[in-house]
């Protein structure tokens, strides 16, 4: 088989010879973490960006880790761009992913030939930078999401006599006509949105007219506490025997603190395939959190041991100034839309600092539902989107990623 540096020159070699204009980045991704750099991490990441670029650009390994990715001057930057935010998803525990611009080079070709000859020489000469025996992990996520609490005043209370019945129901739900998806997105100008992983979900008000119509389950937050530690039982069950390609692509999964601690979580890990963990995110609740944070550290440095990600969700412009991303040690954070925020930001200084201490390509921006939200985005620099509208423009797209 020929080598992918052998490959690369090969792949350059015509547009050289006809001085045809050509950029080439590289991605100095031996700077990183050598247990992230795992070989399934590397393929996906190569991967996506071919499914991405092609015909027009091809990405290549090299055998310290680097990625150069050669492509046409004709693609938009910002599709790069978005890509790039993807990469970093699978590094994102890594504290030099913060600065990106010093783990990427640009050559731009036929001026800048002699220079790239120059690096990929000396990486062609240099001792491999990681152990062959290095273990593997890789990507892939969904998600299962339990609304905020919300009494509804036309159905009765949930009692525990009702929560025994459900539980027991619970048991043997067929999931399937319940489950919705939604994109987590890529966003930015003159691109059609790009797909940053999928949020696979199971509807409750379904779940509740299906089981008990005339019953809120929300009503009571403690009793609705113990019916989302039951349905994050029966969630991991669905999931692990859905690991046969129906949840391929990336997702993330809602659970609670207390689950992640679980024999079933375990279970769950023990039937996910390996090269799917580093890029399945885990979505936390801040009053989960806050309950019991000693225990919440436990569970964080447990799940991200396995390479999980971390994502602190239902945080809104109340709860956000006691949500310090660094300090929780999560990869991303959830920010709720609400039709007031920009004017929130624009009354509380801080607030706006706390929305940029989070990092825009670590904020997802969710429930975008119109353009007044994904204009919020924008002005935010917030990159990251999930709503009804992202989804109405996800399909608009003439060329929908997949």
């Amino acid at each position: 088989m020929i080598a992918q540096e052998e490959q690369f020159r090969i792949y350059l070699h015509a547009p050289l010879k006809a001085e045809t204009p050509m950029i080439v980045l590289q991605l100095k991704l031996s700077a990183l973490d050598a247990f992230s750099r795992t070989d399934n991490t590397l393929a996906t990441l190569i991967r996506n960006f071919n499914e991405a670029l092609h015909p027009d650009g091809k990405a290549f390994g090299f055998r310290n880790d680097d990625i150069f990715i050669a492509y046409s001057p004709k693609i938009n930057e910002n599709q790069i761009k978005a890509l790039l935010i993807k990469t970093g998803l699978y590094f994102s525990a890594d504290p030099k992913i913060e600065n990106p611009e010093s783990l990427q080079r640009t050559f731009v070709l036929p001026a800048d030939r002699d220079a790239l000859n120059y690096e990929t020489s000396r990486i062609e000469a240099a001792p491999p930078s990681r152990a062959d025996t290095m273990p593997n992990k890789v990507a892939a996520r969904k998600r299962f999401v339990l609304p905020p609490v919300v009494a509804d005043k036309e159905k009765k209370q949930l009692t525990p006599a009702e929560l025994a019945r459900i539980s027991k129901a619970l048991a043997n739900t067929d999931f399937s006509n319940m489950i919705r998806r939604q994109f987590v997105c890529v966003i930015l100008d003159d691109i059609a949105p790009s797909p940053m992983f999928e949020e696979v979900f199971v509807s409750i008000a379904d779940l509740g007219e299906t089981i008990m119509p005339n019953v809120s389950l929300t009503a009571t937050p403690w009793l609705f506490q113990d019916l989302t530690e039951t349905l994050d039982k029966r969630v991991l069950t669905t999931v692990s025997r859905h690991d046969d390609g129906a949840f391929y692509r990336d997702f993330s999964l809602n659970l609670n603190v207390s689950s992640i601690l679980s024999e079933d979580f375990k279970s769950f890990d023990s039937g996910i395939r390996e090269n799917m963990k580093a890029s399945v995110v885990l979505e936390l609740q801040p009053i989960d959190i806050f309950s019991d944070f000693s225990m919440y550290m436990k569970a964080r440095d447990f799940a991200q041991s396995l390479g999980y990600k971390i994502c602190i969700d239902g945080v809104s412009a109340l709860n956000l100034p006691f949500v310090d991303r660094e300090k929780l040690g999560a990869d991303f954070v959830k920010l709720t839309w609400q039709p007031d925020l920009p004017e929130l930001v624009v009354q509380d200084e801080s607030l706006k600092e706390n929305i940029l201490s989070i990092g825009s390509n670590r904020t997802i921006l969710c429930r975008v539902d119109d353009e007044k939200a994904l204009n919020f985005a924008k002005e935010s620099n917030i990159t990251l989107l999930q709503g009804r509208y992202i989804q109405h423009l996800l399909s608009a797209s003439p060329r929908r990623p997949v």
